[in-house]
């Protein structure tokens, strides 16, 4: 008797998923009494038709019949339309649940969350281990989450590869965490005490593709794995205590910057080239790896290479326009000439590292070599004294300030921010907000004497 109802319980079941899900779908009871699922593919060939099989961790008894069809529900359409291997259907699947044991670590992440090994290793093992991953990059057939950011730079991968260890290891801890918002708490904790809201907001940002990735291209459970919502990822990147003010980096003074570069005239032309270059053009400092001078104008090349701008020709260079002393007029126009004659070569540290620099390498080590030297350089230790949070990059940052403040017909926003690069919301952000109450006042007087009625 028993036997029979087995046989009728398993029929039923049989013609249900015939009915619900035509032909080619099968199913079965495994020796281990799991479900295995099985797929015929329509090639017209009869028996030869290819087979596929997945077992899935499902009792295959008389009371799972709805789980098993459930599944199959799930899982036909990852094969039929999306084509995928039935084991990553079965696999993705078994992703959408906790299973009985909800300390478990969260193993199925790391199917397309392939991230190099740490360097702790020492350098003859790493190699080794580092081939490892190469292979398994290579011969996994699931898409990877760093091939959808697109073109990245060493740096800028490096970056991502240490924010996936960090939520890799959180999601294969024990407990485990059970929901998104869980999960982004405890790779929080992991960062250090001193790291800014802005950087904090980097890794979080980027932990949050991460479970939108997972959730839209591998099926992972969307209720248990959707990342915080807004107002929560703001709480959790914190509030930054100094005002956007405060927190901008500082320019440097007209005054120092003037008697910097009438020292390093004459003691040291290549950095005068350099040092000049960056302050009275407002360049970022690998931005001097790009420099070309046409028609007696100086252009600019794209250091930031991206999906968009790796193509872009030598008509898009961003033309540069000078920001000169007003003791030392024409001084931009001199420097054009100089480096275009090559009687004087930019700094050999930086013209060593314009050599090495490529798309893949990027072009952050020509900055460093800058600052290396300019950070040496006495005068440049005295203005430092003057103001702890200088930096380089403050040349730049003089560049925007004079424009903003150092005329009495200041620069728009817009020019301004064109002729630097980047977009009038970036410079809004970060250097628009160049003023103090002289500034002010000489915008308010000017406009009163113009003032007309209207």
């Amino acid at each position: 008797m028993a036997s029979s109802s087995n046989n009728s319980w398993e029929e039923e079941l049989r013609d249900s998923v015939r009915t619900n899900f035509q032909q080619g779908w099968l199913v079965n009871g495994e020796k281990s009494g799991k479900t295995k699922i099985l797929y015929v593919y329509n090639e017209g060939l009869g028996k030869a038709n290819k087979r596929t099989s997945v077992t899935l961790p499902i009792e295959y008894k008389k009371s799972s019949s709805l789980d098993i069809q459930n599944a199959i529900k799930f899982i036909k359409p990852l094969v039929v339309q999306e084509n995928l291997p039935l084991s990553e259907a079965g696999r993705r699947w078994k992703a959408q649940f906790v299973g009985d044991d909800i300390k478990a670590p969260n193993k199925a992440w790391q199917d397309f969350l392939i991230v190099p090994p740490k360097h702790f290793y020492p350098q003859k093992e790493y190699d080794k281990v580092f081939k490892e991953y190469e292979a398994t990059l290579k011969a996994s057939k699931v898409d990877q989450f760093m091939t959808t950011l697109g073109f990245l730079r060493k740096g800028t991968k490096k970056k991502y590869w240490t924010r996936i260890q960090i939520f890799l290891e959180v999601m294969n801890s024990r407990p485990a965490p059970n929901t998104g918002t869980e999960l982004i708490k405890k790779c929080i904790a992991k960062l250090k005490k001193d790291i800014t809201p802005d950087e904090r907001k980097r890794y979080i940002d980027t932990w949050c593709k991460i479970l939108n990735y997972g959730i839209k291209r591998h099926s992972m459970n969307d209720k248990r794995w959707q990342p915080p919502e807004d107002d929560y990822r703001k709480e959790l990147k914190g509030i930054n205590k100094k005002s956007k003010k405060s927190s901008l980096t500082p320019y440097v003074k007209e005054h120092h910057l003037f008697r910097l570069l009438d020292d390093l005239e004459s003691s040291d032309p290549s950095m005068f080239l350099a040092t000049g270059l960056i302050s009275i053009f407002g360049l970022r400092l690998s931005e001097l790896a790009e420099l070309e001078v046409r028609g007696g104008k100086l252009y600019v090349g794209h250091i930031k290479n991206n999906l968009n701008t790796t193509n872009q020709d030598r008509e898009e260079q961003r033309r540069v326009f000078a920001m000169d002393l007003v003791e030392k007029p024409n001084l931009g126009e001199k420097l054009i000439q100089l480096y275009k004659s090559q009687l004087i070569k930019l700094p050999a540290t930086v013209s060593t590292q314009i050599a090495k620099a490529d798309d893949e390498t990027g072009y952050a080590e020509v900055g460093k070599a800058f600052s290396k030297k300019l950070e040496k350089h006495p005068i440049w230790e005295e203005i430092v004294k003057t103001n702890s949070d200088i930096t380089p990059y403050s040349l730049r940052h003089r560049f925007a300030h004079q424009c903003h403040t150092g005329s009495r017909y200041p620069i728009s926003v817009t020019d301004a921010a064109e002729a630097m690069g980047h977009t009038p919301a970036v410079h809004n952000g970060s250097y628009a907000r160049y003023t103090d109450e002289m500034s002010v006042e000489r915008a308010f007087n000017l406009h009163n004497e113009e003032r007309v009625t209207v």
